[in-house]
């Protein structure tokens, strides 16, 4: 008699290409092999993908680093168990007249919600580029980044900080990719679940994070198959190929394949949330870090 397969539900917050991972394993048999039945959920929306492994809904899943910290703030148990994205891959586009960083000054700027993670990051930037969110620039308060293109294109706003995938389709449209968040070191993407359901089925986390691994490192070695993939779950991108694959390159680079979670980069995201929450200061890196092994 074939054995009962452990059924689970992976949240992967929004549909980027970075949380892809999953889907990838998916695609390969990995979570069959291991007699696990998993169903990945796209919340569509990153600030879902916390409470619902709060709450159980998704025991596991890769939700933004500020909502994590932002939940821990708040009481929750929940633990990172990985690093996905050790640090953070936005671009900046901006109308093409734009043609440095200094000519930002006194333009607008779309920025998200600060608690998020583009947001976040954004704010960041202007500080390592020495302009006054208050004074030198007008920002717009655009709510989410996803509405971000969509009001760089109806010309409501001169530059947005934009995931690779809509970077580079601005690209395509006539805008300039002037800069990058690379550099800033800050935790993006970990995977994460709670200390309770750690406690009580600590093996099968430990076999998934080890499932995310092999699905990592098959991105990486099997571009034609990543792609081919990532085409699939991106329908609005089947057309447009150079943006995959510019997209893959980013991501093929950035994705950590060990799984380890940086200290520093954990450091560098709970100083941003402190200046926000000064609660982050008293928080020890490694006091939201759980190595599962």
């Amino acid at each position: 008699m074939k054995a009962q397969m452990a059924a689970i539900k992976i949240g992967i917050g929004v549909p980027s290409i970075g949380r892809f991972p999953p889907y990838l394993a998916q695609a390969a048999g990995l979570f069959e092999r291991e007699g696990l039945k998993v169903e990945i959920i796209n919340q569509k929306d990153e600030e879902k993908a916390v409470p619902d492994i709060v709450a159980g809904h998704t025991p596991i899943g890769t939700p933004n680093a500020p909502s994590l910290i932002f939940s821990v703030l708040d009481g929750s148990d929940i633990v990172i168990v990985g690093g996905l994205l050790n640090r953070p891959a936005f671009y900046l586009a901006v109308d093409p007249t734009i043609p440095t960083i200094a000519e930002l000054r006194g333009k607008r700027v779309g920025i998200n919600q600060p608690r998020r993670m583009a947001g976040m990051t954004m704010l960041a930037l202007l500080r390592k580029w020495g302009f006054s969110a208050e004074t030198d620039l007008k920002l717009i308060d655009l709510g989410i980044n996803d509405r971000s293109l969509e009001a760089l294109i109806e010309n409501q706003i001169d530059a947005a900080l934009l995931p690779p995938e809509k970077a580079f389709l601005a690209e395509t449209k006539g805008f300039r990719v002037l800069a990058d968040s690379l550099t800033l070191g800050c935790h993006w993407v970990p995977l994460a679940t709670t200390r309770s359901f750690l406690r009580d089925d600590r093996e099968l986390v430990k076999k998934i994070c080890a499932i995310y691994r092999e699905s990592i490192q098959l991105f990486k070695s099997q571009p034609k198959e990543t792609i081919a993939e990532i085409t699939r779950q991106l329908p609005a991108l089947s057309d447009k190929p150079q943006v995959i694959e510019k997209c893959y390159s980013v991501f093929a680079e950035v994705l950590e394949p060990s799984l380890t979670v940086s200290l520093a980069s954990i450091s560098a995201i709970l100083k941003e949330v402190a200046l926000q929450d000064p609660r982050a200061n008293a928080i020890d890196p490694r006091s939201i870090v759980d190595t599962v092994g």
